[in-house]
Order: structure tokens, then sequence, then C-alpha cells
């Protein structure tokens, strides 16, 4: 029983971190929206001559990248708070059930690990070349955040 508590804590704490990072994009839209700006336009890469044909400098899809971003981040939000809601429900109830009470959370980490791994760690480090710029490098932020997601996602699929 203690173990399937965890999980429901977990699920409910990383699905309110998500809650206060979408809250904070949307909020202060402004602040972030630079960096994506910053990221996808390339300019303080070194490799920028070589590579400025990946650049993207057009306002409409900064906006366009990152509203999917916040979408994302309010949809793993959504899902590991609907999750840690149906283990709360399931809590008692035999394996089988509580297993698919987990599914939610499942997705919600899955879409974690894609947000942090594939969107800010592949696209924008190795795509856009954050990795480069002194100033508007994240690629730390989210290879940690991804260890983070996979940690969790390990501990909430074993069984009981």
């Amino acid at each position: 029983m203690t173990i399937r508590f965890v999980k429901i804590c977990f699920s409910a704490i990383v699905g309110l971190f998500l809650g206060l990072i979408f809250f904070n994009n949307v909020t202060d839209y402004g602040s972030n929206f630079e960096f994506v700006e910053k990221v996808t336009g390339m300019g303080d890469t070194f490799a920028f001559q070589a590579n400025k044909w990946r650049s993207i400098n057009s306002n409409t899809l900064h906006h366009f990248f990152y509203i999917g971003i916040i979408l994302l981040e309010g949809t793993i939000a959504t899902f590991c708070l609907w999750g840690a809601y149906q283990m709360a429900t399931k809590v008692k109830a035999e394996n089988g059930e509580f297993q698919l009470a987990k599914s939610k959370t499942t997705i919600g980490l899955s879409l974690g690990i894609l947000l942090w791994f594939f969107v800010f760690g592949a696209i924008a480090g190795e795509w856009f070349l954050m990795w480069q710029s002194e100033t508007w490098n994240a690629q730390d932020t989210a290879y940690f955040l991804t260890g983070i997601f996979l940690l969790f996602l390990i501990f909430h699929t074993q069984k009981e």
C-alpha cells in the first residue's frame, strides 16, 4: 500500500510541477518566448554561418512553437494529475485495477520525456545548436528533467 501512495504522490507532484511551468509560461509569456526566439534564430551560435539555413526568423513560427510547448506542458500536467486522481480512487483495489489507473500518469511521464529529451535536447539542442549558445543554453536542465521523468516512469511502471 505504501508504494501505491508514493506513486500517487509522485504523479501529483509532477503534475503540479508542470502545472506551475504551464501557469508561468501563460502568465509571463514574454520571458520564455524570448528563449524560443533566440534558440530557433541561432544568432549567437558559433557555427551560425555554416548552419544559418536551419534558423527560423519568423515571429509567427516562434509563437507557433512556443504555444505548442506550452500546450504540451499543460497536457503533461493534466495527464499526471488525472493519473494521480485515478490511482487515488483505486488505491485499495486489486492489482489489475490499480495498474489500469496508472495509465494516464504513464502517458504524462512519457510525454515529459518527449518534451525534455526530444524537443529541448534533440530539436533545440542539436538542430538549432542550442549547446553552442552561452546565453540561451538549457541543455543541462533538459537532460536533468529527462532523467527525472525517466526515473519516475521506471518507478511508476513497476508492479507493487
